[in-house]
């Protein structure tokens, strides 16, 4: 089994607080907004991560930074669809300042300790 799968398998199954919910959405975004500085294979286990918690029924994530990642990724790859670069970058710039540093370093250290990677 890849990562990435391993990574996904993980989520579905994992115990997530609000808070890593919350920052798998906001690492999402940025990753979406190409202003991420992890590498492309990080960021797509990152994304197998997020795509398990969406498929997940007893989490639900309807709410406009959700949607709109549903609606601007391309799913099958890591990027945004080119029509939504704007739409993406704006909300991203509108989310980051409110974003806690602490809390993304938290979240990504918790996914790869979980991952061994």
């Amino acid at each position: 089994m890849d990562i990435h799968q391993k990574a996904y398998n993980w989520a579905l199954n994992h115990n997530f607080e609000s808070i890593e919910i919350e920052y798998a959405a906001k690492l999402a975004l940025k990753m979406l907004d190409d202003s991420c500085q992890m590498t492309h294979e990080d960021r797509k286990t990152f994304f197998f991560v997020y795509d398990a918690i969406c498929d997940r029924k007893d989490i639900e994530l309807n709410d406009d930074m959700n949607r709109l990642i549903f609606l601007a990724r391309d799913r099958d790859t890591i990027f945004s669809k080119s029509e939504f670069a704007d739409v993406v970058h704006a909300c991203k710039e509108e989310i980051i300042p409110n974003m806690l540093k602490v809390h993304m370093k938290a979240y990504k250290k918790m996914v790869r300790k979980h991952l061994n990677f």
